[in-house]
């Protein structure tokens, strides 16, 4: 495991704790006052010990112990607004951390994505950095808030007597090269829990998605012997970095108990001596236990630095990875309808074989394309590269007379919309998911948009309207895929993409859905992906794909009443069949 240079966390203090600032200081005005608090009460009881012992007036006793009770009690207030404050300012930095992961992760390329389960970006994303939140909201703290203390205490022990001071002082540094030097035994250990608990999410995500189908294939055992494998890899991690935790604890407890024992020595030599009263060896004694806080603070605290580190190293990992789709710069004419141009296109998501090749074709302005071909044909791939999820291997594409390489995929993706079978439901309002949270979509627009795809009715019945929550299983399939529409509907595309999105729809939901598709191809260029051959009987153009290749290619009209072509032998013999 790479050791991480303190500069590097000290960069991460730095960009996540800088718009913090008054917040910091805040606290560590706090942390300060209690830290001097805690260093004040044993001089108080060396004084009540001595002035009891000599004898002294009862008032001072009295005054003294009052002193003792009110520093005590502020000391608590202090602690607990110093504990607040550290977890606020360490919530803070770790829930933006957690947002830039997550818009990070979400910019990747779909060739990353398809290769790491969302469980395991759940775990990335907030399971390593929840192990960061300990190092913003504590580590400063309680590492600094460590030192000050212990540099105080040996400071004040000095005072009352330069032997033991510097007895102490040796001490407390060959206690500092031992943890210093256990610093990164554990990291190796910690990341190895984390990758075991990242599989695991993983997995559960895979299986938990999966649950219809293994069911009606009989899949539930095996899948509890994988779950019984799985979850016995992370016990065994778990175990192994429990116990390296305990190790570095008990590594603590012997220096300070040596430590106590020197202390004590030179209190009784000191004592018998004559140099120190009873009040004295009482204070030494207390100082030197509370060494115990701050070094066991320092041990933990560096025991889950290395968890830290862990997490750190991973999320630095996850950040080296950046996307091969750069953003273009370049944006299209707004208010105009954009035609589509293949450029003699070839592509394939691995190195083995292209899925797409030599594609050419130019869809003029408004014109709609039927896409025919069977399951593998490449028809989806190819509204993929559109989108730019993926970058052609050669070949160019073009939209608006511009290559999309150049566009800004904002603007890009804004100019499509597109329509499937699957409809995703968030558990969100109506309004957030007809809008998908984009929050400049006035409730105007939203009602309208409602009453022309015919949702009036489904709409009024809903209790809260627009402010309603959606929990994906309160539509109909039907209301659903109207739902999408709306959703293309308010994001008002020049460049729509239908995916049979009716087939698999009852006759009178088919037709409602037949009179929102015409509505909204009205004006617009489209490419529907057809599973039917009565989808495409009102686009202009037809492609059928075969192997990644262009089969057959023209106006449907002219496809149509040419016997010759292959579109029109299935129409003739109604085999559907080749174009599943």
């Amino acid at each position: 495991m790479e050791k991480v240079p303190f500069r590097r966390y000290a960069a991460l203090l730095s960009q996540y704790l800088k718009p913090l600032k008054y917040r910091v200081a805040f606290l560590a005005v706090f942390m300060f006052t209690g830290i001097g608090l805690q260093l004040v009460n044993p001089q108080i009881l060396r004084y009540f010990i001595d002035t009891a012992k000599d004898g002294g007036e009862t008032r001072n006793l009295i005054i003294a112990g009052c002193a003792f009770l009110a520093i005590g009690l502020i000391r608590q207030i202090v602690m607990l607004v110093t504990t607040y404050m550290g977890q606020d300012v360490g919530w803070r930095a770790t829930n933006e951390m957690r947002g830039d992961l997550a818009e990070h992760c979400l910019q990747l390329d779909m060739s990353f994505h398809h290769e790491h389960t969302p469980g395991e970006m759940v775990e990335r994303v907030d399971g390593d950095t929840t192990t960061l939140s300990n190092f913003f909201s504590e580590f400063i703290i309680s590492i600094l808030g460590s030192f000050i203390l212990l540099i105080g205490v040996i400071i004040l022990i000095y005072r009352e007597d330069w032997r033991i001071g510097f007895a102490l002082i040796a001490f407390v540094i060959i206690a500092l090269i031992i943890y210093n030097l256990t610093r990164n035994i554990a990291v190796p250990i910690y990341t190895s829990e984390r990758e075991g608990y990242s599989k695991l999410f993983g997995f559960l995500e895979e299986r938990f998605t999966g649950i219809p189908d293994l069911r009606t294939n009989g899949g539930i055992g095996y899948t509890l012997d994988r779950f019984y494998d799985e979850n016995r890899d992370v016990y065994g991690r778990s175990v192994k970095a429990h116990v390296m935790g305990e190790v570095l604890q008990t590594i603590s407890g012997v220096m300070f108990t040596l430590g106590f024992a020197l202390s004590m020595g030179i209190c009784i030599y000191l004592f018998q001596r004559g140099d120190f009263t009873i009040g004295t060896v009482y204070l030494v004694i207390h100082y030197t236990r509370m060494l115990r806080g701050p070094l066991i603070m320092i041990s933990r605290q560096i025991n889950e630095l290395q968890r830290a580190t862990a997490g750190f190293t991973r999320i630095e990992e996850l950040y080296s990875i950046n996307s091969v789709i750069e953003d273009g710069t370049e944006s299209l004419e707004k208010h105009n309808t954009h035609g589509i141009e293949f450029d003699n296109v070839s592509f394939r998501y691995t190195d083995d074989e292209y899925v797409l090749r030599d594609i050419s074709f130019q869809l003029q302005p408004g014109k709609s394309l039927g896409l025919l071909g069977r399951t593998g044909s490449g028809k989806t791939t190819i509204t993929r590269l559109l989108f730019r999820l993926y970058d052609v291997n050669l070949g160019t594409i073009n939209m608006g007379g511009k290559d999309i390489g150049t566009l800004s995929l904002d603007e890009l993706r804004n100019r499509i919309g597109l329509v499937t079978q699957d409809v995703q439901l968030f558990n969100a309002t109506v309004r957030d998911n007809m809008t998908l949270f984009n929050s400049e979509i006035s409730d105007k627009e939203i009602h309208t948009v409602i009453d022309e795809l015919g949702l009036t009715d489904w709409y009024q019945s809903l209790p809260n309207g627009l402010d309603t929550l959606l929990e994906g299983t309160g539509m109909s399939a039907g209301e659903a895929q109207l739902l999408a529409f709306a959703r293309v509907f308010l994001k008002d595309p020049s460049i729509v993409i239908l995916d049979e999105p009716s087939s698999r729809l009852d006759p009178a939901t088919e037709q409602r859905i037949d009179q929102a598709v015409q509505r909204l191809l009205n004006g617009r260029t489209s490419i529907i992906i057809a599973h039917r051959l009565g989808t495409v009987q009102q686009v202009d153009e037809i492609m059928i794909l075969q192997d990644g290749s262009i089969q057959e290619y023209g106006d449907r009209n002219q496809l149509v009443n040419n016997p010759r072509s292959v579109f029109s032998g299935l129409l003739k013999t109604g085999m559907e069949e080749m174009i599943q």
